[in-house]
């Protein structure tokens, strides 16, 4: 089989293949566990595990859907679809559930901290089996005590709702001083969790002696022997790093469950995150599924489980009392490029040193897996090396072993390939402009009058606007709201200029927050009208470079919070240089 790549998106491209039809043995927690399929599950922003009727759980939309719950499978496969009689989805952002068999609904969501209608909403939890029905049994209004803020986390102790502010400077704990239907409550403020900012999502286990708080990136789980909240959320949590963008996040047991905008759902074991072992990111590609040998060539599929560690899913096994014996794989990818090549590792006591090879080249120096307990999921960088367009072998070999290990077992799970080719790192950028009418460019950009840097022009407010420096975070991303401004509804521009020895046929790799236009020496080459988070290589454009100096232009728009753009041209030689303006 063969790894099918795509710059960056592509890799997300293979996250969704991986969810949809896992190796056989389940999945480990760094990959989804399942994806919601159905339709009209758009965006969960809440998820719960009922306590009624094992293997359901809850999940509902966010803003500008139906006011509708849907039961699932652990796997994301639709049970039922159970319509909300008495209350209608403004901005629905979290779920609840009680000791009662009662589902709360959080109308929670404030994004503009304008809202003044905030309110938990309550149903009998229906029969997912056999019902098509909830109707609200009680409504509860509230406001907060000082600023009004947003919030997409809540959860139910001892029947009280409790809601998990989505503020940058802190998490803030909430609850109702008591439950009157109908009548405006005043929350209590409970306090200000350690270390938690953001929350996108709050669940609390059935003894009430855990709580965790997630957000787009990370999860915190607070925990104390007597379920004192107050004391709780002061204390250090266990944390846990992840990439899986989460929206909502619930107990089963001490197990976690987590999901996110993407529809996809996570299974974190709890030694997992009690141990606080690092997730490997999930744009991975299954060894499993690049194999080009058999079993019988001296390697095989081995479950987690069986090679000792308790958690779902399986790795490629080379067992072997002697260094020298190899697992041969094929890499296919759509652009001749530098490439970072990494892969996810398992390590324990009988795991010897493990080193990667590339089309006969040695990537990078061996890596010792010998490890005093055993642990899956250890990302492993080798190292950077150009990839030719289509199929490129890749060889994982058993080299040795340290001197503490007992073997020289390797476990592979799964790779990731990277585009490596630099960003650019340095531009002009000009704004910020008012956002007009979509066909209309306030910036003049044409192959005839190439851009100049020393002119000046009339932005928001009729402010006097001119060309000036930016430079990129450490990781490529250029913040355009810290280079240009924080306003919302508008538009700005950057310029930089790129080098190429000779005409070069090349690929454009572009990630922005939000809708983009790109010139290239005057032309225009791509135009997305977008909303989404930003994220490197999200776009790819194949495009040609001149011989000398090429002017590259770029538009964003700025509609919400995040405001950037991250540019780079795949250059397997190395050869492009970057600029502020062009050189003689």
């Amino acid at each position: 089989m063969k790894l099918l790549l795509y710059p960056l998106v592509f890799i997300l491209s293979i996250t969704i293949a991986i969810a949809e039809k896992p190796v056989p043995f389940g999945t480990p927690p760094w990959q989804p566990t399942g994806r919601y399929t159905h339709p009209e599950i758009r965006e969960s922003s809440g998820i719960v595990a009922s306590k009624q009727f094992k293997g359901v759980y809850w999940t509902l939309n966010d803003s500008g859907n139906p006011a509708v719950l849907y039961a699932t499978k652990r796997n994301g496969e639709l049970i039922r679809e159970i319509k909300v009689r008495g209350s209608r989805n403004f901005d629905w952002e979290a779920l609840g559930i009680d000791n009662k068999g009662q589902l709360w609904i959080g109308d929670i969501g404030n994004n503009s901290r304008m809202r003044f209608d905030l309110n938990v909403a309550v149903v009998k939890e229906p029969n997912p089996h056999t019902e098509t029905e909830a109707e609200i049994i009680a409504k509860y209004p509230y406001r907060y005590p000082d600023n009004n803020v947003d919030a997409e986390g809540l959860f139910i102790a001892n029947g009280i709702p409790y809601i998990v502010s989505k503020e940058q400077s802190g998490a803030v704990l909430y609850r109702f001083p008591a439950l009157k239907a109908d009548k405006k409550q005043v929350l209590e403020r409970v306090g200000v969790f350690t270390e938690a900012r953001l929350v996108t999502g709050a669940g609390i286990s059935q003894d009430g002696k855990r709580l965790v708080v997630c957000t787009y990136n990370s999860l915190w789980v607070y925990h104390n022997t007597d379920g004192n909240l107050t004391q709780m959320i002061r204390d250090k949590p266990w944390v846990l790093r992840h990439n899986f963008l989460g929206e909502a996040i619930c107990f089963e047991g001490y197990n976690l469950y987590l999901t996110n905008e993407a529809r996809d759902i996570y299974a974190l074991p709890q030694f997992w995150y009690e141990k606080q072992w690092k997730l490997p990111p999930k744009d991975t590609q299954s060894a499993v599924s690049l194999l080009v040998k058999q079993e019988s060539d001296g390697y095989r599929l081995e479950k987690y489980r069986d090679a000792g560690i308790d958690i779902d899913g399986v790795h490629v096994a080379l067992n072997t009392e002697a260094s020298g014996v190899a697992i041969h794989q094929k890499i296919e990818v759509p652009y001749k490029n530098m490439y970072k090549i990494s892969a996810i590792l398992t390590r324990g006591p009988e795991y010897g040193r493990v080193g990667l090879t590339v089309n006969g080249t040695n990537v990078g120096q061996p890596y010792d897996c010998y490890a005093p307990e055993l642990i899956a999921g250890t990302l492993v960088t080798f190292g950077v090396i150009p990839l030719n367009q289509g199929d490129n072998q890749i060889i994982l070999k058993s080299v040795g072993k340290s001197n503490q290990a007992t073997g020289y077992k390797v476990g592979v799970d799964s790779y990731q390939v990277l585009h490596a080719s630099p960003f650019i790192q340095h531009y002009m950028v000009l704004g910020p402009f008012p956002k007009t009418d979509s066909n209309t460019n306030i910036l003049s950009v044409s192959s005839d009058k190439p851009i100049n840097l020393n002119e000046t022009y009339k932005g928001i407010e009729g402010k006097t606007l001119r060309w000036r420096e930016a430079k990129t975070t450490t990781n490529g991303m250029l913040n355009l709201r810290t280079n240009i401004g924080m306003n919302t509804s508008v538009v700005g521009y950057t310029v930089t200029y790129v080098y190429a020895p000779k005409v070069m046929d090349t690929v454009l790799l572009l990630g922005s927050d939000e809708t983009v236009s790109v010139w290239l020496n005057g032309t225009e080459i791509h135009k997305k009208r977008v909303y989404r988070r930003i994220m490197p290589d999200a776009d790819t454009i194949p495009c040609k470079l001149k011989a000398g100096w090429n002017e590259v232009v770029c538009s964003v728009e700025q509609n919400s919070w995040t405001w950037a753009l991250y540019l780079r041209f795949t250059d397997a030689e190395g050869v492009l240089k970057y600029s502020l303006q062009p050189k003689k």
